[in-house]
């Protein structure tokens, strides 16, 4: 899953981003509010964690122009404006949510892993892949196969998680690549073949399998 993080505070900043890519979401950063929108609508985000106090561009304009463009974006305020004015603002203005520094990281976590949850309408923590005895755990980011944990890394479990989550679904390569891959990645599509190959190696040759010229889908 791919986020976007706007947030001033450098240290914030830095520290989100090293704790959620630990986590294996893709995590892309901005100082300022131009900035932040720049990135908006260079790439596509599963969700945007949104500071309000920030420069050149107040976080509750970048918001109205995130709406203008999609109602559908998942958006977190994360702001130390805490005046119940302040929450209903930013929630009547489109935030999906709205927390207030100071916070704990494990409580924002469980805030945009609820959110990505319904984003992709399951409300379960586990996705079975019945026929290759494969559970995925959504919370824990772990993939057990037999009852055996399975070691994939941050960018293979990234984008098994994806697919997963689309069970059923054919997603193309440029799909993956928007959810998965950093925007800057050299010749990205030859990248998730070969996070593809390895995804296999680790939990079966017939656990995705590839429709030629249109990308990768997951059966039961």
């Amino acid at each position: 899953m791919r986020l976007l993080i706007c947030e001033d505070e450098e240290d914030i900043l830095n520290g989100l981003a090293k704790g959620l890519r630990k986590l294996n979401y893709y995590v892309d950063t901005a100082m300022d509010g131009e900035e932040a929108l720049s990135l908006y609508f260079e790439s596509e985000y599963d969700l945007i964690i949104l500071d309000l106090n920030m420069p050149k561009l107040d976080g509750l304009e970048v918001l109205k122009t995130i709406r203008e463009d999609n109602a559908e974006s998942k958006v977190i305020i994360l702001s130390a404006r805490d005046t119940l004015n302040d929450k209903v603002l930013g929630l009547d203005l489109g935030a999906n949510d709205y927390l207030v520094k100071p916070f704990h990281f494990r409580e924002l976590e469980a805030r945009i892993r609820v959110l990505l949850r319904n984003n992709y309408s399951t409300n379960d923590d586990t996705i079975r892949i019945e026929s290759q005895d494969i559970t995925l755990y959504l919370s824990k980011k772990q993939v057990q196969k037999g009852g055996e944990i399975i070691s994939l890394t941050p960018k293979e479990y990234s984008i098994f998680e994806y697919l997963c989550i689309n069970k059923g679904n054919l997603i193309s390569t440029g799909e993956l690549l928007k959810h998965n891959i950093d925007m800057n990645a050299n010749d990205a599509s030859t990248v998730i073949k070969v996070h593809i190959a390895a995804i296999r190696k680790k939990l079966g040759s017939d656990v995705i399998k590839t429709n030629r010229g249109m990308g990768y889908i997951i059966n039961d």
